[in-house]
Order: structure tokens, then C-alpha cells, then sequence
């Protein structure tokens, strides 16, 4: 079996606030200013403490917060604490830098962008920017404007940026009610049909078997136990039904097709990445493949199954016995509405590994 596909969603939730720490690089702006000033050393020495200890900070603060949320409106409440040592070192290196403490107004800004709320950003923006200039016309602005522009610059990015990740955000979490809600509808038919088609029958053989029971009694049996049998795949549809109620992903589903797999001593090739299937489609994907794995399994007698997933495609694969010349059935006509109903079209044909072969694409 190949190897496990990748986790990049899991790699930026752990590493993702790498991102932050290159830009602790500019730092260097007050380290200089420190070393290039007449201060005493004992006085330099705490100036380069202070500046360790508000990149320590810094970091500690996006490695502890950028995980656990991202951009949100609301921000996080326990952010304010390492913000607020932030402010208060930013406030000790004013008797030693002076008007150069403007060098950590970036960070700040940045600091207020991504992990506090919105409201919190543009009063620290405007704080940061009014303290910077009061700081900065007294000493002569111009040798300030260039970081004085940064942070200008710094605020609007900021501000864009994190206003296109919040409306995304909100957008993907629109499109998952949505497809919950057509999931949820899909159901309520699917259980309307089997209980409907299953009881009509029932009731129908009920009516026959009672009929029969004073002039044929075997007769009667017999419909007796077509009634249990209809019983019994009634509730297994019902059950089947209900189940496709669950959200769930392709990569969730991936898993569970490789160890049915696995079980049933079925080889399984996979190829490409379920994380890089969107969201949404990646619901309906996943009963695809459920369905398409549910055939090999049962009607196939193959060795071996290949699942391929790439951007726009997933294929599935067997080399057992074919399809050609049999009655398309409900599950396959499961599988084309599924994936009609994600924006995909679904064929379904002869593989040239000698079996079947289930080919969804997509735009």
C-alpha cells in the first residue's frame, strides 16, 4: 500500500507561526540603535534584554494563539496578555531608545491584526500610530517618515488581509450549512422513498397472507417471510440512509475505505492528497467513494484496488470482475446524482486493470 498522504491543514495548525518569526529579523533596528548610542553598558545590556525578551514574547504569543483559531472576528481574549507585555517592554525601551522605539510599532500592528479582534486592531492601529508620531516630531520627523510610512503601510495590508481571510473563512462555513442542509434534504427523500416503496409492499403482502392463511397455509408462509425479509432491508436502507446524515471528508473516508480494504485482503494504491479536495465537494466525494469501495468489496472479488485523487479528479479502480452488461443499479445511480448535485460528472466503465472503474471530475 502506498504511503499515507499528507497533512499540510495539520502542518500550518503547528508551524504556521514560523511565519511570524521571520519578520523578528527587523529587530535588528533597535539592537542597533542600542549599540550605536552613548548609553552606558549596564544600560545597553538591559536594552538588549528588553529587546530578547519582546521577540520571546512575540513568538510566544502566534505560537500559542495562531493555532487555536486563525483570523476571527472576535480575536482572542487570553491574546491581550502577551500584547500587553509587549506594551509594557515597548514602554521600558522609551528611556533607552527613544524616539527609535518606533521600531516595534510594526509588530505590534501586526500583533492586533491576527490574533486580537477587529475592534481591537484599529484602536491599537490609530494608538500606535498617534504614539509614533508623538514620539517621532519632537526627535524631527524626518528622519522618522520612513517607519512612520511603514506603519501607515503596515495598516492598510493588515487591514485587507486579514478582512479577505475573515470573509473566506465565513464563506467556507456558508457553504458547509449548505451543503448540510442539501445533505439533510437528500435524506428526508431517501427515507420518504424506502419507507414508502418498503411499507406499501409490506402492507400489500400482509393483506395476501392473511387471505391465504385458511386456504393455504404454506402459501401464507411464504409471504410471511418475504414481509421479514422486506423488513429487514427497509431498516438496513433506513439505517444506510440516516448514517449519510454524518458529515464527513474524503480523508475520513479514505481511512475507513483502506482498512475495509485491508480487511477483506484487498490491496489498495493510492495516489494524491484528499486535503487538497475543497470542502464542500469533499462531502459528496466521500459517499462516492464509500459506495465505489462497498462494490469492490461485495461483487468485484479483486486484488486489488486503485484509488487516484488529484485536483478536479478522484478514480477508483479494481481489477476484478466488470460491470460491462449488468442493470445499473441504485447505488450507481447514487453515485451520478451525488456527484450531479456537487457540480461533477460521474462515469462508471470497464478499467484497464480488467475490473471497474468510477472516474468523478470537476471544474
Amino acid at each position: 500500500m502506498s504511503a499515507d498522504p499528507g497533512e499540510p491543514d495539520a502542518f500550518w495548525s503547528r508551524f504556521g507561526w514560523l511565519l511570524a518569526a521571520v519578520w523578528v529579523v527587523f529587530l535588528i533596528f533597535p539592537v542597533l540603535s542600542i549599540a550605536e548610542s552613548t548609553l552606558p553598558l549596564p544600560a545597553r545590556v538591559v536594552g538588549y534584554g528588553l529587546v530578547a525578551a519582546f521577540a520571546a514574547v512575540y513568538l510566544w504569543g502566534f505560537f500559542t494563539y495562531s493555532s487555536e483559531l486563525g483570523v476571527s472576528v472576535s480575536g482572542h481574549a487570553r491574546a491581550w496578555i502577551p500584547f500587553g507585555a509587549l506594551l509594557a517592554i515597548t514602554a521600558a525601551t522609551l528611556p533607552l531608545l527613544g524616539a527609535d522605539a518606533i521600531s516595534f510599532g510594526p509588530f505590534l500592528i501586526s500583533f492586533a491584526a491576527y490574533l486580537l479582534s477587529v475592534r481591537s486592531m484599529w484602536i491599537v492601529n490609530a494608538a500606535v500610530l498617534a504614539a509614533a508620531l508623538s514620539v517621532a516630531i519632537p526627535a524631527g520627523l524626518g528622519d522618522y517618515v520612513f517607519l512612520l510610512g511603514l506603519l501607515v503601510v503596515l495598516i492598510v495590508v493588515n487591514a485587507v488581509n486579514t478582512t479577505l481571510i475573515r470573509r473566506s473563512i465565513a464563506d467556507d462555513d456558508l457553504r458547509l450549512d449548505y451543503a448540510l442542509l442539501a445533505e439533510q434534504e437528500r435524506m428526508a427523500r431517501d427515507v420518504h422513498d424506502v419507507l414508502g416503496h418498503s411499507l406499501t409492499a409490506i402492507g400489500l403482502k400482509a393483506e395476501l397472507a392473511e387471505r391465504l392463511l385458511d386456504s393455504d397455509m404454506e402459501a401464507a408462509r411464504a409471504e410471511l417471510r418475504q414481509i421479514r425479509a422486506l423488513n429487514t432491508e427497509a431498516l438496513e436502507s433506513i439505517r444506510a440512509t440516516v448514517g449519510g446524515l454524518r458529515r464527513t471528508s474524503l480523508a475520513q473516508e479514505l481511512a475507513s475505505v483502506r482498512a475495509a480494504l485491508d480487511d477483506a485482503r484487498i490491496r489498495a494504491v493510492l495516489t494524491g492528497n484528499a486535503q487538497e479536495i475543497d470542502p464542500v465537494r469533499s462531502t459528496a466525494l466521500s459517499w462516492i467513494l464509500r459506495e465505489a469501495a462497498t462494490n469492490v468489496l461485495r461483487h468485484a472479488h479483486a486484488t486489488t484496488c486503485w484509488i487516484h485523487i488529484a485536483p478536479g479528479v478522484l478514480g477508483i479502480e479494481d481489477d476484478g470482475d466488470s460491470l460491462a452488461g449488468s442493470a445499473e443499479g441504485h447505488g450507481i445511480r447514487g453515485m451520478r446524482e451525488r456527484a450531479r448535485l456537487a457540480g461533477a460528472h460521474c462515469e462508471i466503465g470497464a478499467s484497464a486493470h480488467g475490473g471497474t472503474r468510477v472516474a468523478v471530475s470537476w471544474a
